[in-house]
């Protein structure tokens, strides 16, 4: 169905962001038991946490994945998408992480915004339209 896809600030491992502490100091646990998600704890329900945790799953994945994130991201911590990148390189699948120092959940800083609209529409060009002129998802990023 997806050719690739790009995801920013992803919750990859629901047992572990219940267990974070999110913005302004407060354990992310109200999202799960009675608020936003509404599903009770990891410890009554285990699989299905795991069920709806990408992280369990990306052994799967068969499509290329840009990650990106706000290294100081105070409602999805950055290490939610880092473990699963590296999970997806573990795997050997193609998957490249940006982070950008000093952002959060949003980029506010214009040359972040404008760094990572090129560079999704580079990811985009380079698996959508073979336009293999990037080396940074060539080789790597620089």
């Amino acid at each position: 169905m997806f050719a690739t896809a790009v995801a920013s600030g992803a919750i990859t491992d629901l047992v572990s962001y219940y267990h974070t502490v999110g913005s302004f100091g407060r354990p992310n646990i109200w999202r799960f038991e009675a608020e936003q998600w509404n599903m009770g704890s990891p410890h009554q329900i285990p699989e299905l946490y795991r069920a709806n945790s990408s992280i369990f799953h990306a052994d799967k994945i068969d499509k290329p994945l840009l990650l990106w994130s706000g290294k100081n991201d105070p409602q999805v911590d950055m290490r939610q998408s880092q473990e699963f990148y590296l999970a997806l390189r573990r795997l050997r699948k193609k998957s490249i992480m940006l982070l950008y120092p000093n952002e959060g959940h949003i980029l506010l800083d214009k040359k972040n915004q404008k760094d990572i609209t090129i560079r999704t529409l580079q990811w985009f060009n380079y698996f959508l339209k073979d336009e293999i002129t990037s080396d940074w998802i060539s080789f790597g990023v620089n």
